[in-house]
């Protein structure tokens, strides 16, 4: 593969030759050698610090061995370099930062948080009704809730209902009409690496109720998707906005009951079109 560098954004990052081509000029160039994997180290990562309220279950530990799994070739087998996103009739070369890594902490929901049993309840008060960052049964997912009339969550980590077999999968109860479980996975002012081109995807089987998710930050709102089925794992996904450091997995319009699994956020295509989400566009 032949490339060459340039500095974005402050970053030295790896890109292939830009145009439009058309489908036929695409191909695929295989596992990268040793020199080629020589050149793209791995980007930097902005360490995550969610601070608790009210001093209840800090999220503040290291991240988990597999959010740090590292997918260097897409799942259709193009070099990170040289993923194509749909522009009409042709495919325009869209440059991603390699490699490319599911920037969540505990995505699978393997971990547990220190000292929050399962079946710990988050809840408001009569003078905060509202809370943000208190404790969950996961490591690195703390509990919010933007609910006026006392909301209350509780979670429990499982292993009767997953969506991976033989692992863990996080079972949450909202009593709360607009809250759930949420993640602020980068802290730093700049973007995240790929930021236009980030997918956020979760497993969710709602058992009772509806389930939305979101992708973006505080400044730039929040794209989402909402869940249309119950009893059965759903695969949610969502592209974000013009800044995306956060994620959330929240109840919608009434109470709702929940497992979510196999979270991820990165510049991968989605498995149903395979397309990449792209600036400005909202991709499924």
């Amino acid at each position: 593969m032949k490339s060459t560098a340039f500095i974005l954004s402050s970053l030295v990052v790896p890109v292939a030759l830009v145009g439009c081509v058309s489908d036929s000029e695409l191909y695929d160039e295989g596992p990268m050698d040793v020199e080629e994997v020589a050149a793209f180290p791995e980007a930097a990562r902005a360490p995550a610090e969610v601070q608790p309220s009210e001093g209840i279950g800090a999220q503040n530990t290291a991240p988990a061995p597999d959010a740090l799994a590292q997918e260097t070739m897409s799942p259709v087998g193009k070099s990170g370099a040289e993923i194509a996103v749909s522009s009409g009739s042709a495919q325009s070369l869209v440059l991603l930062q390699l490699p490319i890594v599911n920037l969540l902490y505990n995505p699978g929901f393997e971990n547990a948080q220190a000292g929050i049993p399962s079946g710990f309840i988050d809840h408001g008060s009569a003078n905060a009704s509202w809370f943000a960052g208190w404790g969950t049964a996961a490591d690195s997912w703390p509990a919010t809730s933007n609910d006026l009339n006392y909301g209350a969550i509780a979670t429990w980590l499982k292993t009767d209902v997953v969506h991976t077999a033989n692992r863990r999968s996080l079972l949450v109860s909202a009593t709360t009409t607009n809250g759930g479980i949420a993640q602020q996975y980068w802290t730093s002012a700049s973007p995240p690496p790929n930021n236009p081109y980030l997918r956020f995807s979760v497993w969710v089987y709602t058992v009772t109720g509806q389930v939305t998710i979101g992708l973006g930050s505080g400044g730039t709102g929040y794209n989402t998707r909402t869940s249309t089925q119950t009893g059965k794992w759903e695969y949610l996904q969502t592209c974000g906005t013009s800044f995306n450091n956060e994620v959330y997995i929240y109840t919608i319009g009434g109470p709702a009951v929940y497992y979510v699994d196999d979270a991820n956020v990165s510049a991968t295509p989605s498995p149903l079109l395979d397309q990449y989400c792209s600036p400005g566009g909202v991709v499924f």
